[in-house]
């Protein structure tokens, strides 16, 4: 198996898991287009709106998302917040394997702010 495809296959299945027993690994997307945002780390993006202090939801994005994308996306939820993060498959031992942005309200201002993580992932 090439190193692409396993990669391909461990995001589908970090995917799956992340997004919850009704996604069907069958039906994620095709290597093509890969939730990868980085080949070479396995990196995945990741939106998350946050309704503080209710509820956090975390949505792994197509490697196409922008900022405004999750804000937007973020607000339909009924989110106040949202914030951008990264979630690594190939990391140097020890090394963190996620990264998240400042948590940013969504808001007109907030379209000035993006808040991307660091390491970034392609946000």
């Amino acid at each position: 198996m090439s190193r692409f495809a396993l990669i391909t296959r461990r995001t589908v299945v970090a995917a799956a898991l992340l997004l919850g027993p009704g996604v069907r690994p069958g039906a994620a997307q095709s290597p093509g287009d890969a939730l990868n945002a980085d080949d070479g780390t396995g990196a995945v993006k990741v939106c998350s709106p946050v309704a503080m202090p209710r509820w956090r939801s975390m949505t792994p994005v197509p490697k196409t998302w922008t900022f405004l994308d999750c804000m937007g996306f973020s607000g339909e939820m009924g989110a106040t917040h949202f914030q951008l993060g990264c979630l690594f498959a190939n990391v140097t031992p020890h090394a963190q394997k996620y990264a998240w942005g400042a948590m940013v309200p969504i808001e007109k201002s907030a379209m000035a702010k993006a808040q991307p993580p660091v390491p970034n992932c392609g946000w």
